[in-house]
Order: C-alpha cells, then sequence, then structure tokens
C-alpha cells in the first residue's frame, strides 16, 4: 500500500514538473506548430534522450560532480544561454508564409530537415545543467533506503521518461491542433515573435541562474 502511494505520488510530482513551461516545451511546440505533429515528436524524442542521459550520470554520480564543480557547470550554462539565445534569434529571423502548410506536402520537411528537431531537443535537454540538479534532488525523495535502491531506479527512471514523452507529444499535438487555425501572415508572425522572445528569455533566465540555486 505505501509503495503504491509513493508511486502515485511520484507520477503526480513528475506530472507537474513536466508540464511547466521551460525551453523543452517552447522548442517541442514551436516545431509541431510549424512543421508538423511529427517534427515535435521527435523533438520531444532528442529531449527524453537527453534526459536519460543525464540521468544516467546523475545516478552514476558523474552529474553530481559536475553539478558541483564551479567550471563545469558554468561551461554548460553559458553554452546552453549561447543555444537558446541563437535559436531565439532564428525563430525571430524566419520568416513564415501564410499558405506554407498547405502547399508542402505533410510528410516532407518545412524549413529544415526533420532530424534538426531531434538534435534541436536533446542540445536544449543536455545544455541544461539546472536539470542535474533536479535529478539529484527530485529522485531520492521517493526512493526507499531500505529497498533496493538499483531496483527502484529501474522502475522510477523509465517511468519519469515515460511521462515527459507524453506530456510533450500532448504540448506537440495542442500546437499542432492550434496552428491548423491560423493561416493569416499576421497571426503567424506574431508566434513567431513570441517564441523567439520566449527562447531569448529562457537563455537570458538560464544566465541568471546561479550554481546550486
Amino acid at each position: 500500500m505505501e509503495e503504491q502511494r509513493v508511486l502515485l505520488s511520484f507520477v503526480i510530482a513528475s506530472c507537474v514538473v513536466t508540464l511547466m513551461p521551460g525551453p523543452s516545451m517552447i522548442i517541442v511546440m514551436l516545431n509541431a506548430a510549424q512543421r508538423g505533429l511529427l517534427s515535435g515528436v521527435q523533438t520531444a524524442l532528442g529531449v527524453v534522450v537527453a534526459d536519460a542521459l543525464l540521468l544516467v550520470l546523475t545516478l552514476s554520480g558523474i552529474g553530481t560532480l559536475l553539478y558541483s564543480s564551479a567550471m563545469a557547470f558554468s561551461i554548460l550554462k553559458w553554452a546552453g544561454v549561447c543555444f537558446l539565445v541563437y535559436l531565439g534569434i532564428k525563430q525571430l529571423a524566419f520568416l513564415p508564409q501564410p499558405d506554407e502548410r498547405n502547399e508542402t506536402d505533410h510528410n516532407q520537411p518545412v524549413a529544415a530537415p526533420r532530424r534538426h528537431a531531434f538534435l534541436q531537443g536533446l542540445a536544449t535537454t543536455l545544455l541544461n545543467p539546472k536539470i542535474i540538479g533536479f535529478f539529484v534532488a527530485f529522485f531520492p525523495q521517493f526512493l526507499d533506503p531500505q529497498q533496493s535502491i538499483a531496483s527502484q531506479l529501474l522502475l522510477l527512471g523509465p517511468l519519469f521518461l515515460l511521462i515527459v514523452f507524453v506530456i510533450l507529444c500532448g504540448y506537440a499535438l495542442f500546437a499542432v491542433s492550434v496552428g491548423s487555425f491560423i493561416a493569416g501572415r499576421r497571426s503567424k508572425l506574431a508566434i513567431k515573435n513570441a517564441s523567439g522572445a520566449a527562447l531569448i528569455g529562457c537563455g537570458v533566465l538560464a544566465a541568471t541562474m546561479e550554481q546550486g540555486s
């Protein structure tokens, strides 16, 4: 009974954390709205793969060392800042056409190969040192030290990644659904500028992040 309660608490907490706005959510919705649902799903997959890598690093102890190292933290932070600002500027410079989705085969990429969507999701997440700190603080709250830690992590780790993937795919589907009602160039420009500014804002916010905060 206690294990079921802890598992339910973990699922709820993971959903709440994943639903919170952030760079990964923005880039998933952006790619889905501009290039279609498949691109959004591939971006979400990139985020999940990055989360998996960071989770393995964290649980192996390497991630904790990287997070506690001032130099490693600074390098990751500023690399992430530059990447987010780059994506924001690139988005602001993109000029959508009002009929671009209608004139393009839905099975073909728009503006860029879809593999770029996966890499954007991967890089956006990997270059966020805050995620390692989150894993360090989050998972121990749901672990029972009197039981096998490895067996618990083998359950909670994949479950967390599955939750992240499903919710991000939901965001992608929402972006595509909303995008289908937006055909005017002015509306697309407004969304383009808002998303570009949001990415740059995430970069600026990341620049103010302190180690251990």
